[in-house]
């Protein structure tokens, strides 16, 4: 009989070091989760951030790259041999292609309502198309859904009855 109670003993003994072993294991298994968890999320946060990163040095090297398309649409203008010109105008033409490669597109407002969003109005012309875009000064861009520049615009605007006097900066176009 007591070696009977001595295997009992043993026995609940090790039953009790085994839900022991197992809570701990379970401790273990959902300290793990969470870590796993918190892992995963700190890699997606990361991922995030580069792209994001990523993004704006793209937008300020497009935007650098705007200056140039702008330079060379002024020399393509004013030069006058015309093989230089053409050119010049290959040139551009590839600079542009590349941008829209990279989802660069040029934004289209002449002749549309004014846009503060898209335009920054530079000048006003007196003519029949109140509160159009009349003249594109400098071109605006965006990348995808972002305005890199907004388009330097002259807005339309009627003349005042009565007032002989055009405002400076004022163009009449008939």
């Amino acid at each position: 009989m007591k070696k009977e109670e001595e295997l009992k003993e043993k026995i609940k003994k090790l039953e009790e070091a085994l839900k022991k072993c197992q809570k701990e294991k379970e401790e273990y298994l959902e300290g793990w989760k969470r870590e796993r968890a918190d892992f995963l999320n700190y890699q997606r946060e990361i991922k995030e951030k580069l792209e994001k990163i990523e993004e704006k040095a793209r937008e300020v090297l497009i935007r650098d790259l705007l200056e140039v398309i702008d330079n060379l649409e002024l020399a393509e203008n004013s030069i006058l041999d015309k093989k230089i010109s053409q050119g010049i105008s290959l040139i551009k033409e590839r600079f542009l292609e590349i941008l829209k490669n990279y989802g660069v597109k040029e934004l289209e407002v002449l002749g549309k309502e004014f846009d503060p969003l898209t335009c920054e109005a530079v000048g006003e012309v007196i003519c029949q198309e109140e509160g159009k875009v009349v003249e594109v000064v400098q071109k605006g861009y965006a990348l995808k859904n972002t305005i890199l520049r907004p388009a330097k615009v002259k807005i339309g605007k009627k003349k005042e009855p009565g007032n002989s006097k055009e405002k400076s900066g004022s163009e009449k176009i008939n």
